[in-house]
């Protein structure tokens, strides 16, 4: 199955978005970085892997993604030209922002779809406030994390290797130019040193990428392959529609959404009910 850029919600008409929208009660929104990723990915890899995603999850509720922008809080990115980052603060209040928005649109439950550790704290507070102003139930579903815990042998957890590029070949396979690829930085002490900003209990804050990966990425971007990209970005999609239906089942917000709520408004949905 193919990506689904119809689901992005500035590209369909009002009176679409609207209907589909209140039909579903729900919406998605994609969350990631623009930051730099060696020389074979672009700098909006955690923005595009993130949206992927998101388009698939979408298409599989018959709702739309709206877009927070693809920049992220990535202060320790900066050190390279071309990264770009937001504050916490400026990141928070859009997210509260579009999230009273939505709720405006009759939306009561979103999924946040995030591709950047360096948003995830932020993410967490923000999603904390918009449900306390505006009623709704939110869950995030960190899409990176999902990958590699799904497939912890071919997605190496590392920076601009096979995990990020196979994300980019679901997305756009002309984004990726492994002919550019710049010097890696060492596998094994790129591993080691993220692994400190990774520990759950005791840890360090990043400060700048260089105390990572001097050379700013590390991995094997060569593992990725096209065919097996997309079949992954399927199997991530199906894991946070059905963790997210298990979490609206369990809290008790309505259990399963309506399955074929927007039949008929000439918007191409999915089966219903499918967990591929």
């Amino acid at each position: 199955m193919p990506r689904h850029p119809d689901r992005q919600l500035e590209r369909l008409a009002q009176p679409i978005a609207a209907r589909l929208l209140a039909a579903s009660g729900m919406a998605v929104i994609a969350s990631g970085s623009v930051e730099q990723h060696g020389g074979h990915l672009p700098l909006g890899t955690d923005a595009f892997a993130a949206l992927s995603i998101a388009e698939r999850v979408a298409f599989r509720l018959d709702t739309v993604v709206a877009p927070l922008g693809p920049v992220g809080v990535a202060p320790y990115h900066l050190s390279w030209p071309g990264s770009l980052s937001l504050s916490p603060t400026t990141l928070s209040a859009v997210m509260v922002d579009v999230c009273a928005a939505l709720r405006r649109a009759e939306v009561s439950r979103i999924i946040l779809i995030n591709w950047h550790e360096g948003n995830s704290p932020t993410l967490r507070l923000a999603t904390a406030q918009a449900q306390q102003r505006s009623g709704l139930q939110i869950v995030v579903a960190e899409a990176h994390v999902i990958t590699h815990s799904l497939f912890p042998d071919e997605m190496e957890f590392t920076h601009a290797g096979s995990m990020e590029t196979a994300a980019m070949l679901a997305y756009e396979p002309g984004l990726v130019r492994l002919d550019r690829k710049t010097k890696a930085s060492d596998l094994a002490s790129g591993q080691a040193a993220h692994e400190l900003f990774r520990r759950p209990d005791v840890y360090p804050v990043p400060r700048d990428f260089h105390e990572i990966a001097p050379t700013g990425w590390y991995g094997d971007p060569e593992r990725a392959e096209a065919g097996r990209a997309e079949e992954i970005a399927e199997a991530v999609a199906d894991h946070v529609v059905r963790r997210a239906r298990e979490i609206w089942a369990l809290l008790g917000a309505g259990g399963e959404p309506p399955q074929d709520a927007t039949a008929g408004n000439g918007v191409h949905t999915a089966p219903t009910g499918t967990d591929r």
